[in-house]
């Protein structure tokens, strides 16, 4: 949950500022209510709460996909109304931290982690973004107008929407559509190819929440506390920031304050993959994009931490279809690749 304006996500524009009156601009649009608890009423049209773009995507009546790239300087709490229509919500946090509250349940969300939440309109809703923070985000929202717009999501939403208690849904996102939301939100937030590219990830978040809600149920959160998350997030930032290192097991287990055999059952536990799977996906789609800036094979292999090159191109070729070198030779034959 938070501000959607409309404005273009380019940076090319200036970044805009929004002050307390511009969130209460669009509070009635989307049945909500904002808290600022550091500031005052007479701050309202001075004080800067949040800098930055928020691109508004709506690929089908009654679906939107919000972008935000912001700046926080003031802590800020956003509220649904009693009278805020049932949706579900998929929200992703690319960079900082948000705390949701969905009915009694209390949500923390960490770089690249993920919730689905279903909201008949009687469970309170609401989320807290820290000030002091960049913040980057995608919210997925779907309304019962989706359920026409959208035949094939007509009964899942059906279920989802109708739900009388709601409900919430951790959700392990691979690599892969991690970089696409990324892409997604650092591209100009305009024209056909915008929305289709909105549309095709918003179908995907959507199917990775109802996934998740059909290996969970009962529709409870999984059991893993806040201390065991911020330790295994940790433990993916090292393998995210150092794919060439030699990682193992029980480094790696030191690092999360774990025994080796819980964080093998936890690190699955929370983003849907064993620790060695995140690690060898990370180290291929970091080599993909080396070879795209004009970097040889063997380079890569190493860059990446593999110690010989034959490894690297079974194991890339597995993934994508073609040997990095025919990947390279094709990029250099239709001028993509750029020459470091």
């Amino acid at each position: 949950m938070g501000p959607a304006t409309g404005m273009a996500n380019d940076v090319s524009e200036p970044a805009q500022c929004l002050t307390m009156a511009d969130f209460g601009a669009f509070e009635r649009r989307y049945r909500l209510y904002h808290r600022f608890p550091s500031l005052t009423r007479n701050d309202a049209a001075s004080t800067p709460v949040a800098e930055g773009w928020v691109d508004e995507c709506r690929p089908d009546m009654g679906i939107s996909l919000v972008g935000s790239r912001l700046t926080i300087h003031h802590t800020y709490e956003t509220h649904a109304l009693a009278d805020a229509p049932a949706h579900v919500s998929i929200i992703v946090m690319l960079e900082g931290q948000a705390e949701l509250m969905h009915g009694e349940k209390r949500i923390t969300l960490s770089p690249r982690e993920g919730v689905m939440l279903s909201n008949d309109g009687s469970c309170p809703l609401s989320a807290r973004h820290m000030g002091g923070q960049r913040l980057r985000a995608i919210n997925l929202t779907l309304l019962d107008d989706a359920r026409t717009a959208q035949s094939r999501l007509a009964a899942p939403l059906t279920e989802l929407l109708t739900s009388t208690a709601g409900g919430a849904w951790r959700l392990a996102l691979p690599e892969g559509l991690l970089s696409s939301l990324e892409q997604w939100l650092n591209a100009p937030g305009a024209g056909t190819s915008h929305t289709l590219l909105g549309e095709g990830l918003g179908l995907q978040l959507m199917a990775h929440g109802l996934a998740a809600k059909e290996n969970a149920p009962t529709g409870q959160m999984d059991h893993l506390g806040v201390r065991d998350r911020h330790h295994l997030a940790r433990v993916r930032e090292c393998l995210h920031d150092h794919p060439d290192a030699s990682h193992g097991l029980e480094s790696l287990a030191q690092l999360a304050c774990m025994s080796p055999s819980v964080l093998r059952e936890k690190f699955r536990q929370a983003y849907g993959q064993s620790v060695f799977e995140y690690l060898r996906q990370r180290r291929l789609e970091m080599a993909h994009d080396l070879l795209r800036e004009g970097y040889s094979v063997q380079y890569v292999a190493t860059r990446v931490g593999y110690r010989h090159a034959s490894n690297f191109a079974t194991a890339f070729k597995q993934r994508y279809g073609l040997s990095p070198r025919a990947l390279h030779q094709r990029l250099s034959l239709t001028g993509v690749v750029n020459t470091p």
